[in-house]
């Protein structure tokens, strides 16, 4: 990659954590009790526990489109599913249960991308 190339790969990667950060934290607060001190506690580690799935693999050192691309769709998937869970027709009281289980579906998909964009970098390089 050249050097604007490379500059923006990096925008792209840290838009898309920031971006999904930003929206999964205004899901929580809308569906949350904000005013409550004790809420943010639990709040914090939700937090890590939903972005890690998008965040670690683009920290990676693996810089592939490919990485890139697929946690970016991901994202967005994660988004439509966190807000169709909390605030679509269907919502009922087992709906945010979406915020436990969903990252479990994301680890398995980041591992699968990770897999695919390092075997893509190893013959990018040959």
């Amino acid at each position: 990659m050249n050097v604007a190339s490379d500059k923006i790969h990096k925008l792209v990667r840290y838009g898309v954590i920031v971006a999904y950060a930003v929206a999964v934290e205004w899901i929580a607060v809308r569906v949350g009790n904000p005013a409550d001190p004790w809420w943010w506690l639990t709040e914090v580690a939700f937090f890590v526990w939903i972005v890690a799935p998008i965040a670690v693999p683009l920290l990676q050192p693996i810089r592939h489109w490919l990485l890139t691309g697929g946690v970016a769709a991901m994202a967005g998937c994660s988004l439509y599913v966190y807000e169709r869970a909390m605030f679509g027709p269907d919502t009922n009281s087992t709906s945010a249960l979406i915020f436990v289980f969903l990252p479990l579906y994301q680890w398995v998909v980041t591992a699968v991308l990770l897999v695919a964009a390092a075997i893509a970098s190893r013959r990018k390089s040959r």
